[in-house]
């Protein structure tokens, strides 16, 4: 899970370093047309793949517990069934999700036998298709691990803990500061953590 976890930081960084090179490549197209009447060279396809790499965080996404869902109706179940939903949503999400993976490293494969480039940039379009296979890969990845979680959890017994989580990675989000609710839930001792936390400190 550790391995996951940092691949999926990795991510989140890239993404946020794409969202600002988005803004200056913004700011720099309405400077150069207003002054200079000049455009960017590409700068539309440069837009529309830096917008698209957002969704290299799908990993991250996971763990944060921050996937659409519209849980209306399901908040009204039991704890477990709620659980139960969410193994066979999982299931289905991890296998969704690597058929993604799979058909675009295939595309990028093509591209490359085939020299695909950008029509106005003219760069190979297959690293920039293999790099959203390699995120969707660990989407696919990070979807089974926590999975496993719950499967394991609903094994034990431990429903309530798994309604409380959902998807979420506790270590992930709140990294040593997991809120006292949830160390109790994951049979933790919030002040035994605190200590621990205080002893670092002054080391």
């Amino acid at each position: 899970m550790k391995v996951i976890r940092g691949i999926s930081r990795f991510f989140v960084w890239m993404t946020m370093f794409f969202i600002v090179a988005l803004m200056l490549l913004m700011v720099a197209e309405v400077i150069l047309r207003s002054i200079f009447g000049k455009a960017i060279l590409g700068s539309t396809e440069w837009a529309c793949m830096l917008l698209l790499f957002e969704l290299t965080s799908i990993g991250a996404a996971v763990l944060s517990n921050r996937m659409i869902k519209v849980n209306m109706v399901t908040v009204r179940f039991s704890a477990k069934a709620q659980v139960i939903l969410d193994i066979i949503m999982l299931t289905l999400c991890s296998g969704i999700i690597g058929l993604v993976a799979w058909r675009q490293f295939m595309f990028a494969m093509k591209s490359m036998s085939d020299g695909t480039k950008y029509v106005t940039l003219g760069l190979p379009q297959w690293p920039f298709i293999v790099l959203f296979s390699l995120a969707y890969a660990v989407g696919a990845i990070t979807t089974i691990a926590v999975l496993i979680r719950k499967i394991v959890n609903a094994a034990k017994g431990n429903w309530k803990l798994e309604k409380e989580l959902e998807e979420l990675d506790p270590v992930f989000v709140f990294g040593k500061h997991i809120p006292d609710k949830l160390q109790k839930l994951m049979g933790m001792d919030p002040k035994e953590q605190q200590k621990e936390g205080g002893d670092e400190h002054e080391s």
